[in-house]
């Protein structure tokens, strides 16, 4: 199982995440529910990758949000509409620390 670290940028997943944390993630979609942070390219904004939990989800679109209780503070579904399945690099597995 192919597996990378996604870096945080922003305050948008707050305060489940900080600017600059890392999460481990893996290709895979296996893990891939309702719930599910997620990694996937910007609809409209070519290779910006962007990370948000899944809020709700069918079999071939993804409805994503982000944690940040202020929803105009998120770039997400709200404001582009749900993502394609097949546009998700990467589905978090567990929190990565720096040792």
């Amino acid at each position: 199982m192919q597996r990378f670290i996604a870096v945080i940028s922003g305050d948008s997943m707050w305060p489940t995440y900080n600017d600059g944390d890392r999460i481990t993630c893996t290709a895979s979609h296996d893990a891939l529910r309702v719930g599910s942070i997620v990694v996937f390219e910007h609809p409209f904004h070519s290779g910006l990758n962007v990370i948000k939990r899944v809020a709700s989800m069918d079999e071939t679109t993804v409805f994503v949000e982000g944690d940040q209780p202020d929803p105009t503070s998120s770039d997400d579904s709200h404001n582009f509409g749900s993502i394609l399945r097949t546009s998700i690099l990467g589905v978090a597995v567990e929190d990565s620390t720096d040792e």
